[in-house]
């Protein structure tokens, strides 16, 4: 528990590594080329393509870190618990933000089913961006929440629609951040 000590408000929000715009857009690319070429190798397999969904400019720092490891946490055990095999994985930590990627010989909507109870039922899930990929017809496809009866995600201030409050922008970066910080404090493992 030392470590709690060190992991403050300021420190998650406003220390670490924060990418330019630029860098943004260009590591989204990056993101869907790689499952692209991921889907080449593995056209049998679903991707699972995990990262963290942490408004503001600091995308990386020791938190967020911690934040990814319980995430992995939550993917790996249940992976294991539906007996699903990993063909290939690759845990990436980037100025952007750390990212995971499983190829798995699995339904993708039964891998979205499960990461979706994930997001839904832990303390940090609604932290969490756990999306799966495939391929149909020689396209990229995505499972959506829509596509499996969920509604869409909750914006973390007022449960209305997370994308409508993100594209008026219905609420300051402070308050999303306080927020944040209150789910984090919920989860007492992550100081451990």
């Amino acid at each position: 528990m030392a470590e709690k000590t060190e992991l403050n408000f300021e420190s998650v929000f406003n220390e670490g590594s924060v990418p330019t715009l630029d860098e943004v857009l260009e590591n989204r690319e990056k993101r869907v080329a790689f499952i692209k070429k991921l889907l080449s190798a593995y056209p049998e397999c679903s991707i699972i393509s995990f990262k963290l969904n942490i408004p503001g400019p600091v995308k990386n720092n020791l938190l967020i870190t911690k934040l990814f490891k319980a995430g992995l946490k939550h993917i790996s055990n249940c992976i294991k618990n539906e007996k699903w095999e990993e063909i290939y994985t690759k845990t990436m930590d980037l100025k952007t933000g750390p990212e995971y990627f499983a190829a798995i010989p699995a339904p993708a909507k039964d891998i979205k089913a499960k990461m979706l109870c994930i997001e839904e039922n832990t303390n940090l899930g609604r932290l969490f961006d756990i999306d799966i990929l495939y391929k149909e017809n020689g396209d990229l496809q995505q499972i959506s929440r829509e596509n499996l009866g969920y509604g869409s995600r909750k914006c973390l201030v007022c449960q209305a629609d997370a994308k409508q409050c993100a594209g008026s922008r219905a609420h300051t970066l402070s308050i999303i951040h306080k927020n944040i910080w209150e789910i984090i404090l919920s989860e007492t493992d992550i100081f451990q």
